[in-house]
């Protein structure tokens, strides 16, 4: 069973957010789903999709 899990840098993550390197630190301590290979972080492309989707506020 092969997945393609598009794993995103925190760079690329924040790139997307258009956030800054110390908030898109704060979302991943608060929240943003990710995962840890060795000392780094990776985030989920899915994943950070169905975070940004459940923080949308309908109007």
């Amino acid at each position: 069973m092969e997945r393609n899990l598009n794993l995103l840098t925190v760079e690329e993550a924040r790139s997307i957010l258009r956030v800054g390197r110390n908030v898109m630190y704060d979302l991943i301590k608060n929240g943003v789903p990710h995962i840890k290979v060795g000392k780094q972080i990776r985030i989920p492309y899915d994943g950070l999709i169905a975070w940004i989707n459940q923080q949308t506020i309908a109007s």
